[in-house]
């Protein structure tokens, strides 16, 4: 009997410490954004509803029948480069290349990372 009252004085006294711990940081990181001056920002009430204008479409631009022939070479070199580097490696998984995209040039860090990833594999 002496063995489950220790045992729940210690489960009571553990959760006990646990929820006393949570206040305290509540607390801390109440003070700490009242300190800092951050406050949620809550959206202005509405007062009026103000129609805006519609914008006008812009005129479609129509793309030269020559680029559209040029994604499809370039799509059908990608997919033939695929499919002869699964070749050499025997997989039979039945890939199958869904969509191409261009990638942006973005920052120096993600062009690294994207050629980090593509020249470790060779």
């Amino acid at each position: 009997m002496d063995k489950l009252t220790l045992g729940l004085s210690t489960t009571v006294i553990g959760m006990l410490v646990v929820f006393f711990g949570l206040v305290i940081l509540i607390a801390c990181i109440y003070v700490m954004t009242s300190i800092t001056g951050r406050k949620s920002k809550k959206p202005a009430p509405v007062t009026e509803l103000k129609k805006a204008p519609l914008p006008v479409p812009a005129p479609a631009v129509e793309e030269s029948v020559q680029e559209a022939e040029d994604d499809g070479a370039l799509v059908a070199a990608i997919t033939a480069a695929v499919a002869l580097i699964w070749e050499g490696e025997n997989n039979q998984s039945g890939f199958v290349v869904r969509r191409i995209r261009r990638v942006s040039s973005g920052n120096a860090r993600a062009r690294a990372a994207r050629e980090e990833q593509i020249f470790s594999r060779m």
